[in-house]
């Protein structure tokens, strides 16, 4: 993929969400605070777009949680691992996939994005908005950005059509600079708004049934039981309280929890994968865990 094609939709965004806020600020704004002194409401809807630019960015440069590949020695050594390999999680099998470019296998919930060419922890999709998968690490911030964002659009809305009707009722001409500009921000931002307030409904949805897009997408577990799913309530509850995993990727893990990503000859039933050790003795440096074949 190109730098024009890949980072196009990423400035398209940024370019949409400072352009269409500038001339909301500068126009209905400024009109409902010179004229009918609402400040504080204004001041309100800054908030929210402290939180659409926080989040959005944050989601944009924060590492998804992509796993290091394998080494050169590693990756000669593992060239004949099986392709696949079967796990019980919660009495359910889960088949991790070796990836044959990091070189190990998958975890579960783990995916190799084709675009930014590694493999993500809790792989949810790669979003072209952000120019980043949206993963472990992520995901919250990506959430929080759409319900800000989707907040602030009706904010806007809002604004630009009470503002709208303050000029008739004070019976102003619709042919000045004010109310033309406020008509196409209410335009503009009305069609963004039904994209962005679906896209936040379905990953509503997708939480409270624990699940990721890239499961729902491909069908996993349909009609199946969820490994992964905790409950709708335990769900958010981990979406809004979890840590966030460490950074796997440029980390120096210490010695004593850092093990290879292969098939373990003297167990074969055994295998290692990248796992989240978080929960294993206070240790969040960890990376590898072992999984007992099915």
């Amino acid at each position: 993929m190109g730098l024009c094609s890949r980072y196009a939709p990423a400035c398209s965004s940024w370019t949409l969400t400072l352009v269409l806020t500038g001339l909301f600020y500068g126009f209905p704004c400024l009109y409902l605070a010179q004229t009918h002194s609402m400040s504080a409401h204004i001041i309100y809807d800054g908030i929210l777009f402290f939180f659409v630019i926080a989040n959005f960015t944050v989601a944009t440069v924060i590492d998804p949680g992509r796993y290091p590949r394998a080494s050169d020695d590693e990756a000669v050594d593992d060239q004949r691992s099986p392709l696949h390999q079967n796990i019980n999680i919660n009495g359910v099998t889960v088949r991790m996939k070796w990836c044959t470019t990091c070189m190990f296998y998958r975890p579960p919930r783990c995916s190799h994005c084709s675009i930014c060419n590694y493999c993500v922890d809790t792989f949810d999709h790669h979003c072209p908005w952000v120019n980043n998968c949206i993963g472990s690490r992520n995901y919250k911030y990506f959430f929080t950005y759409l319900v800000s964002l989707t907040a602030h659009m009706l904010s806007v809305l809002a604004f630009c059509i009470f503002s709208l009707h303050l000029m008739k009722m004070e019976g102003e001409s619709f042919l000045q600079y004010t109310p033309i500009i406020t008509i196409c921000v209410a335009v503009l931002d009305s069609l963004l708004m039904v994209p962005v307030t679906a896209l936040l409904g379905f990953h509503i949805f997708l939480i409270s049934k624990g699940r990721t897009t890239n499961e729902q997408v491909t069908g996993k577990f349909k009609g199946g039981h969820n490994p992964f799913t905790k409950g709708c309530i335990r769900n958010w509850a981990y979406l809004c309280f979890g840590s966030r995993l460490p950074k796997l990727v440029g980390r120096k893990p210490k010695k004593d929890l850092l093990k290879k990503v292969k098939m373990v000859k003297a167990a074969p039933d055994k295998v290692h994968v990248y796992v989240d050790n978080s929960s294993t003795n206070g240790n969040t440096s960890g990376r590898a865990h072992l999984y007992t074949k099915v």
